[in-house]
């Protein structure tokens, strides 16, 4: 049995967040539109839209998480999946918050 590692997790989560955004792409553009041209007031004008779009979002759950990560596995195990590019990946993020780290000095992590 392959535990998937905190990479393979990561790049579930962005590929489950981006099929939430295509599924309500139409809700979330009413609601952008609803908020060109206003600041403050977007708080109550544009309630209903920001609603159905969390709503909408909202909708995606651990269920459908789940079926990925079978998918996934399902993909790897046929060797689908290039498991060393998505390795590679997760090591320069880390590389890349070494680096942010030191560049706000000492003491900040």
């Amino acid at each position: 049995m392959h535990i998937l590692t905190r990479a393979e997790e990561e790049y579930l989560f962005k590929t489950l967040k981006a099929n939430a955004l295509k599924e309500c792409d139409p809700i979330v553009k009413e609601f952008v539109e609803c908020t060109h041209g206003k600041l403050v007031t977007v708080l109550w004008g544009c309630r209903a839209q920001h609603k159905a779009m969390n709503k909408c979002l909202m909708a995606t759950t651990q269920a459908d998480m789940d079926k990925l990560k079978i998918q996934y596995l399902n993909d790897l195990a046929e060797g689908k999946v290039d498991h060393a590019k998505l390795q590679r990946e997760q090591k320069q993020k880390e590389e890349e918050l070494k680096k942010k780290a030191k560049s706000h000095g000492p003491g900040v992590h």
